[in-house]
């Protein structure tokens, strides 16, 4: 077991201050930039096409997980405290309206640049898959969205996590990380399949399978959650509610995918 006490503050140089989620949050991009490169160059590509989808998956996930966050889970308290909503630095981003965003952003994209939605959704889903990674590392040193209480021998306790009754923190799931090993299996997976199969996959396969993936496995990972915003007497968490209809829909989109391929 572990004692979590680390300082959501990297650095502070006289009133400002520079947190791990910060740093975290702009790694993330910048390695999805490198990897948007490599995979614009991989498919020729004209790379002036890279600068404003980059800005186009940046400004979509950025706006749309916040967005989710305060739409999703705490409505009444960021509409209460509008200025809230932009403290983003403060962490609360939900994949969710990442995911709803970044499929509207990339539609918008191959619509204004007249390429192909599934030949830039697929592309983009790849480094989107392991900016999740970085994301939930970001909320680990902030100390949120915790895990629910446990004894197993890799239990963390969350010094600057206060508990709802007041009592002294206790060892929890450390679900943040768990989530980070999600972001790693889905990149890994994708960037397997895209750079080996290719050229023998249906576009909008990286897609599907992206949040069909990301989902499942987010669903799982939720039994070990706190509850957000839902009662604990509530049989799934809000974030399993948000996951069912992207299981369903990429399930089925990629069966109806493979029904064609078989019929080819």
């Amino acid at each position: 077991m572990f004692v979590h006490d680390i300082s959501p503050i990297m650095v502070t140089i006289g009133r400002f201050s520079i947190r791990y989620y910060s740093v975290l949050f702009m790694c993330a991009f910048l390695l999805g930039l490198f990897l948007l490169n490599k995979l614009f160059k991989a498919n020729g590509i004209n790379r002036d096409y890279l600068p404003p989808l980059f800005l186009t998956i940046f400004i979509s996930v950025v706006i749309g997980a916040r967005l989710g966050h305060v739409f999703f889970y705490y409505p009444k308290y960021y509409l209460s405290n509008p200025i809230s909503i932009l403290q983003i630095w403060k962490g609360g981003l939900a994949s969710h309206g990442a995911a709803i965003a970044l499929i509207i952003g990339v539609l918008i994209f191959s619509r204004i640049y007249k390429m192909k939605f599934y030949e830039v959704a697929d592309i983009a889903s790849i480094p989107v898959s392991i900016a999740t990674s970085f994301v939930r590392l970001g909320n680990f040193f902030n100390s949120e969205i915790v895990g629910r209480k446990t004894s197993v021998p890799w239990a963390v306790k969350f010094m600057r996590f206060r508990e709802l009754d007041g009592s002294a923190p206790a060892f929890r799931h450390p679900s943040q990380l768990y989530e980070v090993a999600i972001g790693i299996i889905v990149f890994v997976t994708l960037w397997t399949l895209y750079k080996n199969k290719k050229d023998k996959l249906q576009d909008g396969c990286i897609l599907y399978l992206m949040l069909f993936m990301y989902f499942t496995l987010r669903f799982l990972v939720e039994f070990v959650k706190e509850y957000h915003t839902l009662s604990i007497a509530s049989p799934l968490t809000m974030g399993q509610y948000l996951s069912i209809p992207f299981i369903l829909f990429s399930a089925f989109m990629l069966f109806a995918m493979g029904k064609i391929k078989a019929k080819q």
